[in-house]
């Protein structure tokens, strides 16, 4: 019932109308939202489901169920409309097209369902498209489909968007768009072995570094989160990263005065991971010119005891111990 009442009183008021539900989560997170504004205190009224009632919420669900596949055909039909690709068009249709589409697809069914409407080279075209605006919503809903969907992943692989992602990460000049083609990356490449080759072959990881390079907070975290995912994998890579200098590179970050304390967290996290999965990576943590137990420390006295830096602080100390354990092992082998 309440159901039926709250929605019948949205479609009479434009800022509630535009809150309705689009697709089965939202209806569920709909009903959530309703229900926590009840009386909780007292028993709810049984109410007899009218036939009148009964074919309004039929029609809801039918129209979530049955009506998903040709709302997201008229969307694909948007994105292929030549504004797309015109810089003095007016796109705030295609953008509100990526953005539903970003919502279906949450729904890994949904996510098949275009896929078999063959809409996955449409969303991978509009990331050529002059206005960013469009690259960031298609490299968002690139990513969604891709999130933790093999499917997904293994569909868009020949449609060439991994370089396309890897051309914006390296070479846009809007920092957002960098980081919406680094998020849609990241969901393409892990957990799909057929993607994570794709990218060593492609020296994603020469990506990765210049990403890192650029010191832009949420480019860090996406780029260092994407390379302790690597670390943690396999050892397979872990040459390649020592060979390129990432070690050098992630503490020359992690004590860089304009960096953000989030890409600090990080880079400690994968020194610690490097050093506790690869003796040479421990090996080059140890280096003398890092003075890395030294700097270590007194970053530990900065934020010891703050809440806001717990998960750091553990990371310190964990890679702390890694460090002394090492130093204590070599001072024995030399008696």
């Amino acid at each position: 019932y309440f159901l039926e009442q709250n929605m019948a009183e949205g479609n009479n008021d434009q800022g509630n109308r535009e809150r309705l539900p689009k697709n089965l989560q939202g209806l569920l997170n709909f009903c959530t939202e309703i229900t926590a504004r009840e009386d909780t205190t007292q028993p709810s009224p049984a109410v007899e489901l009218s036939q009148e009632r009964r074919e309004f919420l039929e029609k809801v669900l039918a129209g979530f169920q049955g009506d998903v596949a040709k709302c997201m055909a008229n969307l694909l039909k948007k994105l292929t409309d030549p504004s797309v690709f015109d810089i003095n068009s007016d796109v705030s249709e295609q953008e509100e097209a990526l953005e539903q589409l970003g919502e279906y697809v949450e729904d890994i069914n949904y996510a098949i369902d275009l896929f078999k409407m063959n809409g996955f080279p449409t969303i991978v075209n509009v990331l050529d498209s002059p206005h960013y605006s469009l690259q960031k919503g298609a490299a968002q809903v690139i990513g969604d489909i891709c999130q933790n969907n093999e499917m997904g992943q293994q569909n868009m692989l020949p449609l060439n968007v991994m370089q396309k992602l890897l051309n914006i990460i390296d070479n846009h000049s809007d920092p957002e768009c960098m980081v919406k083609a680094l998020y849609a990356l990241s969901c393409l490449t892990r957990e799909s072995e057929m993607a994570e080759k794709m990218f060593s072959d492609l020296s994603g990881f020469c990506y990765l570094m210049r990403a890192i390079q650029t010191k832009q907070p949420k480019l860090v975290v996406k780029s260092v989160f994407l390379l302790n995912y690597f670390i943690g994998k396999t050892d397979k890579y872990k040459d390649t990263l020592l060979s390129m200098g990432f070690v050098d590179q992630l503490v020359s970050i992690l004590f860089s005065e304009d960096i953000d304390d989030t890409s600090r967290e990080y880079c400690t996290l994968s020194l610690y991971n490097l050093s506790t999965s690869y003796d040479k990576a421990l090996q080059e943590c140890q280096r003398p010119e890092f003075n890395l137990v030294f700097q270590l420390n007194e970053r530990l006295k900065t934020i010891s005891g703050n809440d806001q830096y717990q998960e750091e602080e553990n990371y310190i100390k964990s890679l702390l111990e890694v460090l002394h354990f090492n130093d204590e092992k070599e001072d024995d082998d030399i008696r």
